[in-house]
C-alpha cells in the first residue's frame, strides 16, 4: 500500500453490529463517486474481548485491556496510521491503549463534543445534554469531563433510567432491535422530562435505534460522530 495513504485501523467487535454500523457510517458520510475515493479501513473485529462495562464496575472481573492493547498493536504493525474504537465504554482505557502505540487514537467523546458544538452553531439550543450509555461508561466519567470542558452540562440517568438503558443495550446486543424500540423511546421521554436539550447515544449499540427517538429529542449519534472524525482525519493535509 502507498505509504502516503492514511489507513484507519478499526479496533472493533464490541459488539459486531456496532462495528458494522461504524463502517456503514464511514461509507455513508464520505463524498465519493468511485470506489477509490472512499476511506481505507483495516478492521479487526474481535467479539471475544472481555466486557468493558463489567470490568469497570467489578475490579475482580477480567480486564479487556491486554486484548485491546494487543489488537491495537497488531493494527499498527499492519499499517494503520490512526486508530478508532467503535465502542464507547472501551474509551475508559483510551490512554492505556494510546500509550502502547505511536499513532493517534481518535477519541469518540471528543468527536461527540465537536458535533454538539456544530449543533449550537446551527442555532439549536443545547446546554443540558443527557448521556445514554452503559453503566461502565457513566462510572468512568470521561464524557462528563469532556462535556464540561466544552461548556455543556452532562445529565446522568437516574437509577431507573439506567436500568432501562442497560436492558435496551442488552436487547440490541442480543439482536432484538424491535423489542428495544419502546423502551428506548421511554428512556428518551424521561430524560426530556427532566430537562435534557439533547441526548448522546453514548453506546455504539444505541445508534441502531436512532430512528426511534428522532421525534422525541435532538440526539448525537456517537458512531456517526466517530465516523465523521475519521473522515476528517483522512482528508486533512
Amino acid at each position: 500500500m502507498d505509504q502516503s495513504v492514511k489507513l484507519i485501523g478499526v479496533l472493533g467487535g464490541m459488539g459486531p453490529a456496532a462495528t458494522a454500523d461504524f463502517m456503514g457510517q464511514v461509507i455513508a458520510n464520505t463524498s465519493a463517486k468511485v470506489d477509490q475515493e472512499h476511506i481505507p479501513l483495516l478492521i479487526f473485529s474481535d467479539p471475544v474481548i472481555p466486557d468493558r462495562s463489567t470490568s469497570i464496575l467489578d475490579a475482580t472481573a477480567p480486564s479487556p485491556l491486554p486484548m485491546l492493547q494487543d489488537h491495537a498493536v497488531r493494527l499498527q504493525r499492519a499499517g494503520a496510521t490512526a486508530l478508532v474504537i467503535p465502542c464507547n465504554t472501551a474509551h475508559h482505557f483510551h490512554s492505556d491503549i494510546a500509550a502502547a502505540l505511536n499513532i493517534p487514537v481518535l477519541h469518540i467523546a471528543d468527536a461527540v463534543c465537536e458535533d454538539l458544538g456544530r449543533m449550537r452553531s446551527d442555532g439549536v439550543r443545547v446546554q443540558k445534554v443527557a448521556l445514554m450509555a452503559t453503566a461502565g461508561t457513566i462510572m468512568s466519567g470521561f464524557y462528563r469531563q469532556r462535556l464540561e470542558k466544552a461548556g455543556f452540562v452532562c445529565m446522568i440517568p437516574d437509577v431507573e433510567e439506567q436500568l432501562l438503558i442497560n436492558e435496551i443495550i442488552r436487547m440490541v446486543k442480543g439482536g432484538d432491535i424491535t423489542a428495544a424500540i419502546a423502551p428506548v423511546r421511554e428512556a428518551s421521554r424521561r430524560l426530556k422530562a427532566r430537562g435534557a436539550d439533547a441526548v448522546i447515544l453514548g453506546c455504539t449499540e444505541l445508534p441502531l435505534l436512532r430512528e426511534a427517538i428522532e421525534d422525541i429529542l435532538p440526539y448525537v449519534d456517537s458512531t456517526r460522530s466517530l465516523a465523521q472524525a475519521c473522515i476528517r482525519y483522512v482528508q486533512q493535509n
